[in-house]
């Protein structure tokens, strides 16, 4: 992984990926950092989506201008003026694009954007020692730029039955109650809709939340599954992290 994101999946990717089915067709709503598909085995396709332009931009440099990513990146100051500029600026260069996002998600403290983060060694490392796995994980990789419904509803479709059993979608959204420095959190509506846009979907599908009330309230009355995964704490609370399926996977084996 390149990106650093509050709230990505790359701690638990591993516990997750036990309930996950055997699939050969991935798909990916909320890509954000990456957490779960860089830390999991790659399907034979795989189409994701983020609605963060900064996330789309960044993996389409990647993909398309990496060694110009790399020189640029290494060269670019980690300075207080630059991140004053950054704050109030925006970028419409693709590569002047993710460096602004990478200094503002990497190299600040919690990767707020307000601060330039104190640490010993080189800041800069997490790029420079993963693009290139980064670049040959997800070069082939389809990567759309719109909101989730739009997403499901326009860019995924199956051929036949036998193909749409192949398919997983995981799901990765702002979680109901909660806020990071990039997203506010999904409301009730929204999560109602993307329930209801997963099951018109009709394919197996796997979605990451806490055990927020009305997550629950939503599994319990369309028959769902809620599988523990286990407890996630901060300064302020501790949270219990579930995934939530439309499939059994007592008898599953993940590929």
């Amino acid at each position: 992984m390149i990106l650093r994101r509050l709230g990505n999946k790359k701690k638990i990717a591993k516990e997750i990926q036990k309930h996950f089915p055997e699939h050969k067709i991935y798909i990916e709503p909320f890509f954000g950092a990456g957490g779960m598909f860089f830390n999991k085995p790659k399907a034979s396709y795989n189409i994701v989506n983020d609605l963060d332009s900064d996330v789309f931009n960044l993996f389409n440099v990647v993909m398309n201008k990496k060694e110009e990513l790399e020189k640029a990146f290494y060269m670019m100051p980690i300075h207080s003026d630059l991140l004053k500029y950054w704050k109030e600026n925006q970028e419409i260069d693709p590569i002047k694009k993710a460096l602004r996002f990478l200094f503002l998600s990497n190299l600040t403290h919690l990767g707020a954007g307000q601060a330039i983060k104190c640490s010993f060694g080189n800041d800069k490392d997490i790029l420079l020692k993963n693009i290139d796995f980064t670049f040959d994980f997800i070069n082939d990789v389809k990567f759309i730029n719109c909101d989730f419904k739009r997403f499901i509803e326009k860019y995924i479709s199956f051929r036949d039955e036998d193909e749409r059993k192949k398919a997983l979608i995981y799901c990765d959204p702002p979680y109901l109650g909660t806020n990071d420095n990039f997203s506010n959190s999904f409301t009730e509506e929204q999560s109602e809709t993307l329930f209801n846009t997963l099951e018109k979907k009709g394919c197996k599908f796997a979605m990451s939340e806490f055990d927020h009330p009305f997550i629950l309230e939503q599994a319990k009355k369309r028959n769902l599954n809620v599988i523990i995964i286990g407890e996630r704490h901060n300064l302020k609370n501790r949270r219990t992290e579930i995934l939530v399926t439309n499939y059994s996977d007592s008898q599953q084996k993940l590929f």
